[in-house]
């Protein structure tokens, strides 16, 4: 009988371990890159590979002759080209909840954005932040170059 409780305290621990690591904050993913692309969280940088997933906070750094294509997880598609800084800032698609925000810093270089669902059901909640201005999206495709 003791047996049958250790390893159930077993199971009970190793089942809350497993969901302390759950993946509630993630945002969409990796799926073209070419060059060399890093990515930084915080004080740590990694290099960025296809299929990697994308959380809020990641400053996203191509070099030059580089380029990543993401795809969040309403369908969102951001393309940052060669020689650029752009910080995830908010990303939240929740429909159940009707809520929804995607807010992206481009510091440098260029994107392309092209509206997901997101911008179907909440065009308002869409915003795209360079050094010298904000644009509100209301449109399904645009490209931003910042000097």
């Amino acid at each position: 009988m003791g047996t049958r409780v250790f390893s159930y305290v077993i199971l009970a621990l190793s089942l809350s371990c497993f969901s302390a690591h759950a993946d509630p904050a993630f945002i969409g993913t990796i799926k073209t890159l070419q060059g060399k692309v890093s990515i930084q969280v915080g004080s740590s940088t990694f290099v960025a590979q296809v299929n990697d997933k994308l959380y809020e906070g990641y400053l996203i750094a191509t070099q030059d002759h580089s380029n990543i294509g993401l795809v969040f997880i309403d369908g969102t598609q951001l393309s940052i080209g060669p020689s650029s800084q752009v910080i995830i800032n908010r990303y939240l698609f929740s429909p159940k909840q009707k809520q929804y925000s995607f807010d992206v810093m481009i510091e440098k270089g260029c994107a392309i954005y092209s509206s997901g669902k997101l911008g179907e059901l909440s065009p308002d909640s869409i915003k795209v932040q360079t050094p010298e201005a904000t644009i509100g999206v209301r449109g399904t495709k645009f490209l931003v170059e910042v000097e």
